[in-house]
């Protein structure tokens, strides 16, 4: 397996979890497509001290990551998800074929 991952992890709120919802699958998931990232994995954790949710999207290379995060349209986008969750936190990775925190 080539590439990395951006590892997405967090709380969301769940007095918003409709707009929160809405947000995603409509606006955030199309944005991170256009900044170049395949989507992968989206991880739910029911219990435990871990984040609820962990987002696993894909980039060819590392160029196509750091291009996205340096952005100002990014920013953009970290402050529209922020409004939904807290304890957001983004970590890259080279890309292995087995689940990674």
């Amino acid at each position: 397996m080539n590439g990395y991952k951006l590892l997405i992890t967090y709380n969301f709120l769940t007095h918003r979890e409709v707009e929160y919802r809405r947000f995603m699958i409509q606006r955030w998931i199309p944005a991170m497509q256009e900044f170049g990232f395949e989507p992968g994995e989206i991880l739910h954790t029911m219990w435990g001290e871990h984040p609820m949710r962990l987002i696993i999207l894909y980039a060819s290379d590392l160029q196509v990551v750091e291009t996205a995060m340096e952005g100002e349209a990014w920013q953009t986008w970290h402050e529209q998800l922020s409004s939904f969750v807290r304890n957001l936190r983004y970590r890259v990775v080279k890309a292995r074929p087995w689940l990674q925190f």
